[in-house]
Formats: C-alpha cells, structure tokens, sequence
C-alpha cells in the first residue's frame, strides 16, 4: 500500500486499500492549511517538520507544505533558522524510517510502493549524478527541491552508510530550507523555483 497504515475492516482487496489511503491522504491534505492560524505558536516548526517526514509517504502534501513553512517563517521573522532546520530534522525522521523499510523489504522497495518516483526525470537524474560523483553528490541532490527516494534508493544501492545518508540529506535539507525561508521572507515569487504552484506562491504574498 502507499500508507503507513491498517485500513477499515470493510476495505479487502489490495487496490481498494490502495484508493482508501490515497482518498484519506487527500482529505489530509485539504485540511492542513487551516492550520496556518497556529503560524506563530512556538511548536509549529516542529509540526511542519513531522509533516514533512510523513510526506515521504504519502507525497501529495507539497503544496500544503510549503504554505505552512512559509508561514511559519512569516508568522516569526527571528526564527527563520529554528523553522529550516525543524524541517530538516523532520524530513530526515521520515527517512530514518524509510531507510529501515528498505533494510527488511530490499531497494525493490521504493519502486513497488512509490511507482510515480521511478517516473519521475529526477530518477534518472539522481543515478547518473551517483554514478558520476559517487556519494559525495548526496549532499548536493539533497539540496535540491525535488523527492529523495531516487537519492535513498541509489545510495542504498552502492552500500553508502546509513550515518552518511542520512547525515548528507541533514546537510542538503538544512541549506535547502535555509535558501526557502529566506526566499520566502524577501522574494516570494521565487518560490517557483521549489515547485510553488502560482495559487500557493499568492497565497504566501498576502501573508508577507
């Protein structure tokens, strides 16, 4: 299934599992950004940071995602480096958790839970910038703003330590997220440039 999660009785068969989780994290999704009110309450980098990490599962948060950070870095200008590195430690939870599911299932893991990350062109990206820096590259795709299931799975791969994995991906979300907040709190147009919809990146102009 694509959820962490035990479905209802009445849902039997591996595809209605699949809609059913699919169904509830959209209806996940669509409340998320009634919590931007909480924007300024001093554990909510914390919770945008646990969100993060559970979109590694569910990978249809994004959107709201990137509201919530934003605000969260609007809402309380000083703690800019405090709501980046939340998020960082967030997202390397959800990888801590990501990697063990690999250890027990194989690397054949990722692909047959998260079919729609294979497709993505950041899939062969990520291999062949692996293949031609070896782990050292881990920090700068870490950087970037795209998925890390291609970056888990390859380093996965070519034995790369956990400790570095996950060490690299720390580095690369902290410098990503450092980048985002600052975006956000001077040029929020630019904000495409980290998948930012045009409805989302309006959205955190009212706000700013």
């Amino acid at each position: 299934s694509v959820l962490l999660y035990r479905p209802p009785a009445h849902v039997s068969s591996e595809e209605g599992r699949i809609n059913f989780a699919l169904q509830t994290a959209m209806g996940f999704k669509d409340s998320l950004e009634g919590l931007k009110q909480f924007a300024a309450a001093p554990w909510f980098p914390v919770l945008v940071g646990a969100l993060s990490g559970l979109n590694l599962f569910t990978l249809v948060l994004s959107g709201p995602l990137v509201v919530l950070f934003c605000s969260a870095c609007l809402a309380n200008r000083q703690r800019w480096f405090f709501t980046a590195t939340a998020n960082a430690v967030g997202t390397v939870a959800g990888c801590v958790l990501m990697v063990l599911l690999i250890e027990q299932r194989g690397t054949g893991f990722i692909k047959e839970t998260f079919p729609s990350t294979f497709q993505s062109k950041w899939w062969a990206w990520t291999e062949q910038t692996m293949q031609a820096y070896g782990s050292i590259a881990a920090i700068p795709i870490a950087a970037m703003p795209i998925i890390l299931h291609p970056l888990i799975f390859f380093a996965k791969l070519s034995n790369m330590s956990n400790a570095a994995l996950l060490g690299s991906i720390f580095v690369g979300r902290v410098l990503k997220y450092v980048i985002m907040s600052q975006v956000a709190l001077t040029a929020p147009k630019m904000l495409k440039f980290f998948g930012a919809s045009a409805e989302t990146i309006e959205k955190i102009k009212k706000e700013s």
